[in-house]
């Protein structure tokens, strides 16, 4: 297998992988939101947690950005540049840590799959 199927079939592997574990976890958020409606104010502690990014260009801030909101329950607030630090909004954030390590976690895997592998530079454009 030549260099460049290989790179291309290891990304798509990523890819997959990535949006197969993200669509779990978007079923598991809904789920939360959904017991929410139906059993009011038993799990709600809304908090803004201030978390740092490990992205280091625009694309892959605004792909994360993009993955945190769709995601039931957390919206992005904002973003700063130096040093990449992200403001989310969560209904369910009263452990501030957790909910920075499942930020932490959704953005390494985003990560993962969005960055070239080995020699692939293609994927690394985008702005930064």
């Amino acid at each position: 297998m030549s260099g460049v199927v290989r790179r291309a079939a290891v990304r798509a592997a990523r890819i997959a992988g990535f949006l197969i574990w993200f669509a779990g976890r978007l079923l598991q958020a809904n789920l939360v939101v959904a017991r929410e409606i139906v059993t009011p104010g038993l799990g709600l502690q809304p908090a803004v947690v201030r978390v740092p990014l490990r992205a280091q260009t625009d694309t892959e801030v605004a792909l994360l950005t993009l993955f945190v909101t769709l995601t039931p329950g957390t919206l992005a607030l904002a973003v700063r540049r130096d040093p990449r630090v992200m403001w989310v909004h969560g209904m369910y954030a009263a452990d501030a840590t957790a909910f920075r390590c499942a930020v932490a976690e959704l953005e390494g895997r985003l990560l993962a799959a969005a960055r070239p592998v080995d020699g692939d530079r293609a994927g690394s454009e985008g702005g930064g």
